[in-house]
């Protein structure tokens, strides 16, 4: 008579699940690992793009953070060429910052145009706060 082990029975149900989860794993996984991407369905060019947004973000921030420094070393230096040019620096400074929040919603709601537009623009406004701050009085 042959003895029947309920025990082997269940350790070959347990390695024939663990053989098909870890398949599927694998195919969930393993293309994210080859290939840099997650395996549902972002393309390589919406990561680099997502990648290209939160450059230009992070650059138009230390752009906007060097004009703000430009403009307070030469306030406090006393150095600004006129009290109209203080006011235009600052009415400046407040747009570029707002326009980095509305770059940064953009970055979050993928829109990429956008946040192209917008850091460019920024950009443009540093470049003449700096430039501003740097005029000396006559």
């Amino acid at each position: 008579m042959r003895d029947h082990h309920p025990k082997k029975g269940i350790e070959q149900d347990m390695k024939a699940t663990f053989s098909y989860l870890a398949g599927i794993l694998l195919l969930t996984f393993l293309p994210s690992m080859v290939v840099g991407t997650p395996a549902y369905g972002v393309s390589p060019a919406a990561t680099q793009e997502k990648e290209e947004a939160r450059d230009l973000i992070h650059q138009t921030a230390q752009a906007t953070e060097h004009a703000w420094e430009e403009f307070h070393a030469a306030a406090i230096g006393g150095t600004l060429a006129s009290p109209a040019v203080q006011s235009n620096i600052e009415r400046q400074l407040h747009e570029a910052r707002a326009l980095l929040m509305e770059a940064r919603k953009a970055e979050r709601d993928n829109r990429f145009d956008s946040v192209k537009a917008l850091t460019q623009k920024i950009k443009q406004i540093t470049q003449n706060i700096v430039q501003a701050s740097r005029e000396k009085k006559q």
